[in-house]
């Protein structure tokens, strides 16, 4: 008998060990997914940014360098009333994606309905519970660190601003 109940915990031991990770993935699944379906919405390129939104009230382009790749890029930043997109874009143009989209007081929603205005609940059923919290600040991120989603909460618990950032690795 006790052989078998050494064999058992054992067994469960191992069983939830390996559940573990499972549950991880999973949560990284599901943010890399939310991450590509709200970058979807606004589409691939500036051009497709400007076709959805309009023309910004301010485009900027800095040129930046990575320390560890030598290809130049510049990040172009268009700013509407209450949202900012900043994209990474490299050759000239030819290749762009996104590095920040920030909605912080235009109505506004990333994918699965997550949108300023909707109580912490509702984003909990989204995103789950998120990795960090401080504050009045939801973080989510990806295991690189280098992809995340942020959320500040108004005094009623409701979004109050939104980041979505991809950093250049």
């Amino acid at each position: 008998m006790g052989r078998f109940r050494r064999f058992f915990l054992t067994l469960t031991a191992v069983f939830l060990l390996a559940a573990q990770p499972c549950g991880a993935a999973e949560s990284e699944e599901r943010l890399e997914a939310f991450l590509d379906e709200t970058a979807a919405l606004y589409g691939q390129t500036e051009a497709d940014v400007v076709q959805k939104l309009g023309p910004p009230r301010q485009r900027q382009a800095v040129p930046f360098s990575n320390p560890y790749d030598a290809t130049p890029y510049e990040i172009i930043t268009l700013t509407y009333d209450g949202l900012v997109v900043s994209l990474y874009s490299m050759e000239e143009g030819q290749r762009q994606f996104f590095h920040q989209i920030r909605i912080f007081a235009a109505p506004g929603c990333f994918a699965r309905g997550v949108c300023r205005g909707i109580p912490r609940e509702r984003l909990a059923i989204a995103l789950g519970q998120p990795e960090e919290v401080e504050g009045n600040v939801w973080r989510y991120s990806d295991v690189s660190g280098y992809n995340e989603v942020s959320f500040t909460f108004d005094a009623a618990g409701a979004v109050d601003t939104m980041t979505w950032t991809a950093e250049a690795d």
